[in-house]
């Protein structure tokens, strides 16, 4: 099944986007604990942990062409946005299943042409090539 792909000039907007949301589960965590002591390191890798699922990513260059296989399992192909740059690639989607936010960055391992870049999504991966 095809994906749609959203072509950027970057993925700074997304990432910005999830350090917010991180960093505002980071401070809740730190009011839970009372809001003592200096554990903003711990608090923020237990609000990551929390807060995304960062799947398995396998990355191949052959013949000139990259293939990028995620291993996204049960999230639905059509909740899946998929964000492609010359340079590297986002996809991100909210789990159904936890509460957890599907989100990864993958960097190509050169520039590629982005409008030759497809992605489909095959048992429980989403595979882009380009």
């Amino acid at each position: 099944m095809l994906v749609p792909i959203r072509i950027a000039e970057d993925v700074v907007d997304e990432i910005e986007d999830m350090y917010d949301q991180i960093t505002r589960r980071a401070y809740e965590i730190f009011l839970d604990r009372g809001g003592i002591g200096t554990m903003d390191l711990e608090d923020w890798l237990t609000a990551e942990q929390q807060r995304l699922f960062k799947p398995e990513v396998h990355v191949e260059e052959n013949a000139g062409l990259i293939t990028v296989t995620i291993r996204i399992g049960e999230a639905c192909p059509m909740d899946v946005e998929v964000v492609v740059t010359p340079g590297a690639m986002l996809i991100q989607a909210e789990s159904r299943i936890t509460a957890k936010k599907i989100f990864r960055t993958v960097e190509f391992p050169r520039r590629i042409d982005v409008t030759k870049a497809e992605a489909r999504f095959t048992n429980g991966c989403l595979v882009l090539t380009a």
